[in-house]
């Protein structure tokens, strides 16, 4: 099927509680350690269930997260039923989105679904082997379907974690993002002699350095101070890039409308990836802005391979409401 028959995505909404996962969280995320330990393999997506607990959801529609071509549908072992999508995205790109351990497959291969349009239900896997829940993954490069047994870094390499990507490609008719990177002039950083600044992460430029100990202070920081055009609620992106982002505990500061609020973000999770801090007011007058130093409360040592990084990218602000519909 050509491109021109696929259509290209106009947003992309969440798999289950449609569209906004109402009802649902996130048991196991993407690359997670304690999923590690306990499985011995590094997850490739996350895991949906119902927030009733059990097999409440066994059963319950899984939706297509936005337009594309179903290029797998078919059932696994462990796995049990598969749902593979392609999507075109507005900039020619490609990602995919799977949907696994499905009772029931509502779609075949070749047919082109809509956002929104239902594709399954949740199941168990096979033989029922697992509580029911829907393994969902939004995968950034062509594999498998049932592809598993990936290291750390290639799954990072390979996936994007579904609920920020979803977040950041959210469908509406009134778009508007402003993005703070790290050479514009509203960027602003301190004047210390340990930054240093390495061609990765958004548009080919981030700034970095070591993190420090509560006990020695902070001396790297750096504040993104947004232009915004219109008042309102928008949510906050923050760009880690694929090197020189080791640190678990990076420390964004957000000064909003309505006071600050500080979101402590494990870069080292991310490859190159826009990490959502959440929804927060701004207005056009009133200074707002997100602040980033090198103090992250991790422990400081001399020895570099056991020391953290700590990178300053880009942040980029989505208004999600204008300012009439904002409080």
């Amino acid at each position: 099927m050509s491109d021109q028959e696929i259509p290209v995505t106009d947003g992309f909404d969440f798999p289950v509680g449609k569209p906004d996962a109402k009802g649902y969280y996130v048991a196991a995320g993407l690359a997670e350690q304690e999923y590690y330990e306990r499985f011995k393999a590094w997850h490739p997506g996350e895991d949906w269930n119902d927030l009733r607990g059990g097999d409440s959801d066994l059963g319950a529609p899984v939706y297509a997260v936005a337009h594309g071509l179903v290029v797998t549908s078919d059932s696994f072992p462990a796995w049990g039923n598969i749902v593979l999508i392609e999507h075109l995205m507005p900039d020619g790109s490609r990602v995919w989105s799977q949907y696994a351990h499905l009772q029931e497959r509502l779609v075949e291969e070749g047919q082109v679904v809509h956002r929104g349009d239902q594709i399954g239900t949740i199941g168990k896997g096979a033989g029922d082997r697992y509580p029911a829940h829907l393994h969902f993954e939004i995968r950034l490069k062509s594999m498998p379907a049932n592809q598993w047994g990936l290291t750390r870094d290639q799954v990072l390499r390979a996936y994007a974690e579904p609920t920020n990507f979803i977040k950041s490609h959210r469908p509406g008719a009134e778009r508007l993002e402003i993005t703070v990177d790290d050479v514009d002039e509203v960027f602003v950083r301190s004047e210390s002699k340990y930054w240093h600044e390495a061609a990765y992460g958004y548009k080919g430029h981030t700034y970095w350095t070591w993190t420090v100990s509560e006990e020695q202070g902070e001396d790297c920081w750096a504040e993104w101070r947004p232009k915004l055009p219109k008042a309102g609620l928008y949510e906050i992106f923050v760009f880690v890039p694929r090197r020189y982002a080791t640190t678990r505990s990076a420390r964004y500061q957000i000064t909003h409308r309505r006071g600050v609020d500080v979101v402590t973000v494990d870069q080292s999770r991310y490859y190159d990836e826009w990490v959502s801090l959440g929804a927060y007011a701004f207005s056009t007058v009133q200074p707002g802005y997100v602040r980033l130093g090198d103090v992250t409360g991790e422990p400081y040592t001399r020895d570099k391979a056991q020391r953290k990084q700590i990178a300053f990218d880009a942040v980029m602000w989505v208004l999600s409401r204008s300012e009439e519909r904002a409080d």
